[in-house]
């Protein structure tokens, strides 16, 4: 038996539309020099540095074919990564160009069918570039299934890929955009610190396992990067596959720290030596039981009751037969491992009708109850006269009483020039939102008795950029920090496929109170990925409670002669009386409306009473039920599917429980759909990511898409698309434009976002103006336009004059986004696309 490594690292490449990468080359001469280290690893290097794509793939397929069935082999890549346009990714070698990837360059799909027919019973493979996520794609589809048991030794065939990303990011830079500069990778450089240090050794059983190592380097990367954490994928392996030993390890395999901590006069701090001996009884190594159990023996006899109690019942709990008795202990000799500490994952589902908040605890996600003990919060807030906030059900209930000072609907106005007002004062959404957002907070901090700050927040797939800044800003303005925008159907799809076993192509129908969203996905081996995503910002639950408040004040104004509708305190009791009719109609086949003393006539006091069936109802929401019509099938053609692919169908959000919803999902997809997720599914999942995030879940990925097309304005006032609508983000394209007069010294590049070809019809997003361009004629100039989309779908876009490198970049913000909307644009300064292959890069 040998341990094998070969490591490839490309620094320099010929095409200057890849960067220098000078990680790749220090990095990989610290790895080389842990790995070969007889009193680490052991193993026997072989580097293959700035490789072209030949030599790499000849390298690759020596290393594999030159295997034996004992042989542990390590295969580490560092370079650029890029993938096309159906998220394959290729490994960039020296001579790669990137307008000819798929040709010259090293796709991974290779890699994956070289393992597969290697002889040797145990491959790593790690995988540090850019879009580096992308590969578990490829190797899903082709892998058999994942078996993973790490408390006993390691026997069988099985491999290991463990990436740089768990989403398609970018791996090289420490700086969550590609803008920055290269610098030395903190994936690889965290590998090398586990190694040579020993801290990778999380269970302190004196060896270092794939799973300890993957466990440090997840971590520590998250910690650094936040925005890249690494993703493992596991195949076959039955048991621990220990790729080092811990050089700091003592011989009685007992690290410091719990020594020092069993000395402490704090009792808190025994009592966390405690919970790692739980770790080191279950070690499949005799030598280290012995000594956890040893160390058990001094917590039982600990002078602290609630340390003894908890080590006692620790003791009875593992079946450690009687307990010993009670003496002097040598407390010199402890174990421990370096705990990861974590922060709370919280979740929160930002609805347009309720929202709720959810915390991962007790390894489990727990909705977090409402002041008055509900799971879900009315998004109502309402202002006193002295300015004080009222938020929730008490703020709901005030809306029939003083419905022009209680503010409801508060998402759908996110993003616009709405303002709301009350006592002579103004309040923006995104201050309203905040007010919502802030009440959710306190709950969360209740609950848990500590500060809640970063959050995953959910928010309809279709929002556009200013509607997601708007959400953030919000946030901000809360208290908040939002790791993630997490689109609704993707956070359902997350709570429904959380404990999936097999692969299943899943719809979700997300109609909420005022949204509406359509996805679907792919779901499998802890991989969550969106085929297409559609949907309706302006149609939700509250449009089928507007329509039976139209029909209401019709009939009134035909009984009586009084309009309603332009009497405040009317059309809130209506409006509440309209959805207790709307929800009573989906468990009943006739409802009726009453309110006494719904306003004064010329004769008196009036009341309205109102008998509706449920035919009724649905005869007056038909064009409503034929646009969900519509969006499904959008949806489903935009995956390229048909509905006969669809494997389940999941109902989301509160206004699905409509039996003409019901009706519609079963008769376009031909079976009934699932309702497990509702209420909670959507909070639930946004739970599940900020766990993700958090480090609960290691081997769960994540891969969403835009939610509408982002391209640039041409001379001729039409859209030249960039980032085309269901492209995996996050994501970066460029594309190459030149000028349209002679001598023009100055351009204006215009981004829109929308799906119409015209530019007049989609909606204006930013402006970046370069000049000082070379007096030149028309055409001659090369102007590059790189549009770049991050996690949270948050955009950022650069032009580059590529003769003089002059370069202008701008994020997309609210306030930019509103400035640049109204930005006049002279022709003079217009461009036209130069045709070119696009592509991605890093």
């Amino acid at each position: 038996m040998v341990n094998r490594s070969l490591i490839i690292a490309n620094q320099h490449y010929d095409d200057p539309a890849y960067p220098e990468l000078p990680g790749a080359a220090r990095d990989a001469a610290e790895l080389q020099a842990v790995l070969a280290d007889p009193d680490i690893a052991g193993f026997e290097v072989q580097v293959l540095r700035d490789g072209t794509a030949a030599q790499c793939r000849k390298a690759i397929e020596t290393f594999f074919r030159g295997a034996t069935g004992d042989d542990l082999l390590l295969l580490h890549i560092s370079c650029h990564g890029q993938k096309d346009l159906h998220n394959r990714l290729y490994l960039v070698g020296t001579d790669t160009e990137k307008a000819y990837v798929a040709s010259t360059g090293i796709d991974s799909t290779f890699i994956s069918d070289q393992i597969e027919g290697s002889r040797s019973n145990k491959t790593v493979l790690m995988l540090d570039c850019c879009y580096s996520g992308a590969f578990s794609r490829g190797l899903r589809t082709r892998s058999a299934a994942e078996s993973v048991d790490v408390r006993e030794p390691f026997s069988g065939r099985g491999r290991v890929v463990i990436t740089a990303s768990t989403a398609l990011q970018f791996s090289h830079e420490s700086e969550a955009m590609s803008r920055a500069a290269a610098e030395p990778s903190v994936f690889t450089s965290a590998v090398v610190l586990g190694l040579r240090s020993g801290a990778a050794d999380l269970d302190g059983d004196g060896w270092i396992s794939i799973d300890d190592l993957y466990g440090y380097v997840h971590e520590t990367v998250r910690r650094r990067a936040p925005n890249q954490t690494p993703t493992r994928s596991v195949a076959s392996v039955q048991g621990a596959l220990y790729l080092a030993r811990n050089v700091a390890a003592r011989p009685q395999h007992v690290p410091g720290d719990i020594r020092e901590a069993l000395r402490s006069k704090l009792p808190w701090q025994r009592i966390g030596a405690l919970h790692e001996l739980e770790n080191l009884l279950g070690s499949w190594r005799p030598e280290v039981r012995d000594a956890a159990r040893a160390d058990l023996t001094a917590l039982v006899s600990d002078p602290d009751p609630a340390v003894a109690k908890l080590a006692k019942q620790l003791w009875f709990s593992r079946g450690l037969g009687e307990l010993p008795v009670e003496d002097e202990r040598n407390l010199s000799r402890q174990p421990s491992v370096d705990r990861l500490r974590t922060r709370h994952a919280v979740g929160i589902d930002f609805g347009t009708t309720n929202s709720a908040i959810a915390v991962f605890v007790d390894d489990d996600v727990r909705v977090v109850l409402s002041a008055i003990g509900d799971r879900t919060m009315p998004s109502v807030a309402a202002v006193t006269e002295n300015g004080n906030w009222i938020v929730g059900e008490e703020a709901r209930r005030r809306a029939t009483i003083n419905p022009a000072n209680t503010f409801s609907r508060v998402k759908l106005a996110l993003g616009t020039e709405k303002r709301f007002r009350a006592f002579g004062r103004t309040y923006t959404p995104v201050g309203v939102a905040a007010t919502i957002l802030a009440e959710l907070r306190s709950a969360a901090e209740r609950f848990l008795g500590s500060t809640v700050r970063d959050v995953v927040i959910t928010i309809p797939a279709h929002f556009d950029l200013i509607q997601r800044e708007a959400t953030v800003e919000a946030a901000a303005l809360a208290g908040l920090n939002v790791m993630r925008l997490l689109n609704e159907p993707t956070a359902a799809a997350l709570a429904y496929g959380a404990n999936t076993e097999t692969d299943q192509t899943l719809m979700v129908f997300d109609l909420g109170g005022g949204t509406l969203d359509v996805s679907v996905l792919e779901i499998g081996e802890g991989v969550v990925e969106v085929r297409a995503s559609g949907g309706d910002n302006r149609l939700g639950g509250v449009d089928w409670d507007d329509r039976l408040v139209d029909h209401a004040v019709a009939r009134f104004r035909g009984q009586h002669g009084i309009d309603l509708s332009t009497d405040q305190t009317a059309m809130a009791r209506l409006r509440e009386a309209a959805e207790r009719a709307k929800i009573e109609l989906s468990s009943r086949m006739s409802t009726e409306i009453v309110l006494p003393t719904i306003c004064v006539g010329p004769d008196g006091p009036l009341d309205m009473e109102l008998h509706i069936t449920r035919a009724e109802f649905e005869e007056l929401t038909r064009d409503l039920i034929d646009r969900c019509r519509t969006l499904i099938q959008r949806a489903v053609t935009d995956a390229y599917l048909t509905t006969a692919q669809l494997q389940q169908i999941a109902l989301v959000g509160g206004a699905t429980r409509m039996p003409a919803i019901v009706g519609l999902v079963e008769e376009i997809t031909g079976r009934p759909p699932r309702r497990e997720v509702i209420p909670d599914g959507v909070v639930l999942g946004a739970t599940i990511q900020a766990g993700i995030l958090r480090g609960h879940f290691k081997d769960t990925l994540l891969l969403d898409v835009s939610a509408a097309t982002l391209g640039v304005a041409d001379v001729n006032g039409r859209i030249v698309p960039i980032i085309e609508r269901n492209t995996t983000a996050p994501t970066k394209r460029s594309m190459n434009f030149t000028t349209v007069v002679d001598d023009q010294r100055h351009i204006q590049v215009q981004l829109f976002e929308g799906e119409s070809r015209l530019a007049s019809r989609n909606r204006k997003v930013g402006v970046l103006e370069l000049g000082g361009l070379t007096p030149q004629p028309r055409g001659a100039a090369d102007i590059e336009v790189t549009v770049e989309m991050d996690v949270n779908r948050l955009v950022h876009m650069k032009v580059t004059d590529l003769e003089s490198a002059r370069t202008v970049h701008t994020s997309i913000t609210l306030q930019s986004a509103r400035a640049h909307e109204a930005a006049r644009v002279n022709p003079a300064h217009a461009i036209v696309e130069r045709p070119t292959d696009e592509s991605e890069s890093s």
